[in-house]
């Protein structure tokens, strides 16, 4: 028993601490989730206006860069959190860091309240059905230790609870773009490292299968 609990002892020396920190400093609780429950669309809608968030985010949340992230519809919540990281230097963005510095927490809720409140975008309608993709959506790979995506994501696709996003709906390059920077650890905001954890075990032609049965159709130049 001795000797187990020394060997046990000498691999937790080894193994990498930050990835089971928190890497956000918002937390849920009562406070927040009324703040977020209050926000108001009316002046979120100013503040996209004065940040001018319709350069990489279109009038209504949805990009013309398929490069860029679709956040019209997303929830509350989720939108709450990417924007207090941003501001916090939790997820790196020079050009969001500047939006969202001078920005007070009602303001971040409130801006977040008016994208949630805008009509999502549809998938493609020749989305991916290959049933290997399916079974990752679905059933996840318990071989892998990973979950089915909608167990986070919704079976619809439109994300979870609190800090879950919506995948339907995004872009194919964008969706590859995100899991990739998981994977590669270059994205470090998701709490308890949870997507990373899932994108690293993830190949390369699994994260473009997910990305094609999520993704929305590009339009036509």
């Amino acid at each position: 028993m001795l000797r187990l609990l020394t060997v046990l002892s000498g691999l937790l020396l080894v193994m990498p601490t930050a990835g089971a920190e928190p890497s956000s400093a918002v937390a849920f609780d009562v406070a927040t989730v009324k703040m977020l429950k209050a926000a108001d669309p009316g002046r979120g809608e100013a503040l996209a206006k004065e940040g001018k968030c319709k350069k990489c985010h279109g009038d209504f949340g949805i990009s013309d860069d398929p490069e860029d992230v679709n956040i019209a519809g997303m929830s509350v919540s989720y939108l709450y959190k990417q924007l207090k990281d941003y501001k916090d230097e939790n997820r790196d963005d020079r050009d969001m860091y500047k939006v969202t510095r001078d920005l007070e927490e009602q303001q971040l809720a409130d801006l977040a309240a008016w994208f949630a409140a805008q009509q999502p975008p549809q998938p493609a309608a020749d989305r991916n059905m290959d049933p290997a993709v399916l079974q990752l959506v679905f059933q996840g790979d318990p071989e892998r230790l990973l979950k089915a995506c909608a167990a986070c994501h919704g079976r619809d696709g439109r994300g979870g609870q609190f800090d879950h996003p919506a995948l339907a709906g995004q872009y194919p390059e964008y969706l590859v773009y995100t899991m990739t920077e998981f994977k590669e650890g270059d994205r470090s905001n998701d709490i308890y490292s949870r997507m990373r954890v899932v994108a690293e075990a993830l190949t390369e032609a699994e994260i473009e299968g997910l990305a094609a049965y999520y993704g929305m159709a590009v339009p036509a130049e």
